[in-house]
């Protein structure tokens, strides 16, 4: 990480393998486990604002459920997605299938880095609870990626489980039961605009809300 300073924030004690098999059993029910999430992601978008003719990666595309938000303001952009999980995106497909947005959603599966696009390639990039599953090493190698798909005044948009502000008491208990059953509750608050700035970005906007009394951050960033 950039700079001499750090963050005290919890690792993750699993590879990415493994969060990918986790995610693919998890899939048939995650849009009704995660559903709480959907409010933040909608806000999220909201600040990602999509326009049409732009190329868009979304990074951790789930079950689509932003792609499907995603997709029909571009026209005749691009909106390209990548996530770990065969089974999220089985689902995805499906999804923007049923909906009939697309009938080859560019969607692209892959539990490692680097991110498979060419540099200097999106307008702009959206991840909703995702940052937060990579590990702490893990996070500036994947924000180096991000940098080098986006175009030179490209826009990033993240929501995330956060540290950028007090945790309170649901935050520390979620943070005690990540620390000792990473396997079940495998995300964990981080110092999302800390870790941005530290990385190369340039913060322009930032939203804090609470989920289930767990403090959420949306942010918007540039180069």
């Amino acid at each position: 990480m950039k700079g001499t300073r750090s963050k005290d924030f919890s690792p993750v004690n699993r590879p990415l393998s493994k969060a990918a098999a986790y995610y693919s059993r998890l899939a048939p029910w995650y849009d009704v486990l995660a559903s709480s999430e959907k409010k933040f992601i909608r806000r999220g978008l909201e600040l990602l604002d999509p326009r049409p003719g732009e190329w868009i990666l979304e990074i951790g595309f789930g079950t689509g459920y932003a792609q499907e938000r995603i997709i029909p303001l571009l026209r005749d952009g691009v909106s390209a997605a990548v996530d770990l999980s065969p089974g999220m995106a089985h689902l995805a497909r499906k999804r923007l299938r049923r909906v009939a947005l697309t009938d080859d959603p560019s969607l692209a599966i892959s539990d490692s880095l680097p991110l498979p696009f060419p540099a200097n390639t999106f307008d702009a990039l959206f991840s909703s609870f995702t940052l937060e599953l990579f590990d702490t090493p893990q996070i500036p190698i994947l924000l180096g990626e991000c940098l080098r798909v986006l175009k030179p005044e490209g826009r990033l948009v993240v929501v995330s489980l956060s540290k950028d502000q007090p945790l309170g008491a649901m935050g520390r208990c979620y943070e005690f039961f990540h620390d000792r059953f990473p396997t079940i509750a495998d995300c964990r608050p981080i110092p999302v605009r800390w870790l941005l700035e530290e990385n190369g970005f340039k913060v322009i906007k930032s939203v804090e809300k609470k989920m289930w009394g767990l403090p959420v951050s949306l942010i918007e960033a540039t180069l």
